[in-house]
């Protein structure tokens, strides 16, 4: 190989190493009791609430969070898988979400604040019901504490910044 590309090998190699922003993700591994609450017509709407169960883990090397979920919503068994990561390239962090009640995939990229205690991403996600497609909108990840995270989904397509439409809270199961 040519010094220029041991350069860009050894560049590559770098870029795909897990590092300091993988281990802020530390916090939300291990198995979570959690608490999800859905308001249908905005805030201060009817809430329909269910709990569920989520276990998070490292794959891959440590590169990205694995998380599944189950619980029942509205009555219905209801299974989530996620991955989240952050990309050494990009400069960002990303997750996806799929469930057994849908067939598409949420992605979201975004970021972690100074204080390493809030995650803030921005993504799509369409509304069959409303006929309406690439709705943006935050998903707001707050760590409280090491046992508890709650995260807030924000639709971003009604004025304000508080149309919050669900929250999950996340509780370490002892």
């Amino acid at each position: 190989m040519s010094e220029a590309e041991q350069a860009m090998m050894q560049e590559y190699m770098k870029l795909n190493m897990p590092g300091e922003h993988h281990k802020a993700l530390d916090v939300f591994v291990g198995k979570w009791n959690t608490v999800t609450k859905m308001w249908m017509g905005g805030p201060g709407s009817q809430v329909m609430e269910w709990k569920g169960t989520s276990e998070i883990k490292w794959i891959l090397g440590e590169r990205f969070l694995l998380e599944e979920h189950q619980g029942e919503m509205m009555g219905m068994p209801y299974l989530g898988m996620g991955m989240t990561g952050y990309d050494n390239y990009r400069n960002m962090y990303f997750s996806t979400w799929a469930n057994n009640m849908s067939t598409f995939v949420l992605t979201m990229t975004g970021a972690c604040d100074p204080s390493g205690k809030n995650f803030t991403y921005f993504g799509e996600m369409d509304e069959p019901a409303l006929k309406i497609t690439g709705r943006t909108v935050k998903y707001l990840t707050k760590i409280l504490s090491p046992d508890s995270h709650v995260l807030e989904v924000i639709d971003l397509h009604h004025p304000g910044d508080n149309y919050k439409v669900i929250e999950v809270t996340y509780a370490r199961a002892k």
